[in-house]
């Protein structure tokens, strides 16, 4: 009996099926990548978009709130505009939201109601890292390091930090200096530690640094400011609020009465007006995403009655998500 070799078709025709699932799983395996692709960047063109808006609509309302600020007198705590019945308020300057359209908002916080780093005695200095909610055996050592980074001396408080001690942990020596910037307090040694970023992320609309400034407006001042310049337990602060809502405060004396607390001025600074200087802080909600902006007056200047410094766009943090503002009022128009 003949046997007849198989051909090399036969021989091969065991191999085919599994070749044409291998070639299928990888097409299949390309367009399921292709997919993705066009998913993601389907989803970053709708987030560009998005962001592209909002910074339209954040230049917008910082060009308003520049024209209204440079142009309309400044009361206690507000802007004052002439309507037919006589002076209004307004433009709040104690940080209250505005709507500027669905779920978009502004504020515009005087920074004479803010807590400003260069104008801090260091019993002030620590109530700022309680305030802040500093573990307590932070606070002591964290407000000494906070006077060392920006006295002129080289003399180390007794829980400071002086440029070797910079040096040796190897980070950036300290200014030595006033700031210019809030941000730079980020630089203290074992900032990051004690107070941690989203601590201050959340805390930080609270803080400003100007060394050309001493004006304390207590007519505009946040609760965290009342609380770390005055003293003031929350409480308080709460209801000194409460009670300026009514009528502005004529100075510290009659925040103190307010709070049921005694309190003394000081003859040579200024305590119940605006100092030129302004936090503007836009929110978009649906967007996750905050814009801010300083606007610093210069009225001596002619051509350039104004200065837009330190813009930055940012996402929404945890808190701003978990309460955005509410009861805004329509933002005003300038030309009205």
């Amino acid at each position: 009996m003949t046997t007849t070799a198989p051909s090399r078709l036969s021989r091969n025709a065991g191999f085919a099926l599994p070749s044409v699932l291998f070639v299928v799983a990888m097409v299949t395996l390309v367009f399921l990548v292709a997919i993705e692709a066009l998913a993601s960047l389907a989803v970053e063109t709708r987030g560009a978009i998005q962001r592209a808006r909002f910074e339209a609509a954040a230049s917008s309302a910082e060009a308003d709130v520049a024209y209204q600020t440079a142009t309309s007198p400044l009361a206690p705590r507000a802007l004052i505009t002439r309507g037919s019945g006589g002076p209004l308020e307004a433009l709040a300057l104690d940080g209250a939201p505005y709507a500027l359209g669905p779920g978009l908002t502004a504020s515009v916080q005087d920074e004479a109601g803010l807590i400003n780093l260069d104008a801090l005695p260091l019993a002030a200095k620590a109530r700022l890292f309680a305030v802040m909610g500093v573990a307590p055996a932070d606070r002591v050592a964290m407000a000494d390091r906070l006077a060392d980074y920006t006295d002129a001396d080289d003399l180390r408080r007794a829980n400071g930090a002086e440029a070797d001690d910079y040096v040796r942990a190897g980070l950036p020596p300290p200014p030595n200096a006033d700031l210019t910037r809030r941000a730079q307090v980020e630089g203290v040694m074992g900032w990051g530690r004690a107070v941690g970023v989203e601590r201050w992320r959340a805390f930080a609309d609270n803080v400003t640094a100007d060394p050309s400034s001493v004006t304390s407006n207590v007519n505009t001042a946040t609760e965290a400011t009342l609380e770390t310049l005055y003293g003031l337990a929350p409480e308080r602060a709460r209801a000194a609020i409460a009670q300026r809502a009514r009528a502005p405060f004529t100075g510290v004396e009659a925040l103190g009465r307010a709070a049921g607390v005694t309190l003394h001025s000081d003859a040579e600074l200024v305590y119940t007006m605006p100092n030129g200087r302004f936090a503007l802080k836009i929110e978009d909600a649906p967007a996750g995403l905050a814009y801010r902006s300083r606007v610093i007056l210069s009225p001596a200047d002619a051509d350039r009655p104004f200065w837009i410094v330190e813009p930055a766009i940012s996402s929404l943090t945890a808190a701003e998500k978990a309460s955005p503002p509410v009861h805004a009022l329509a933002f005003p128009d300038p030309a009205a």
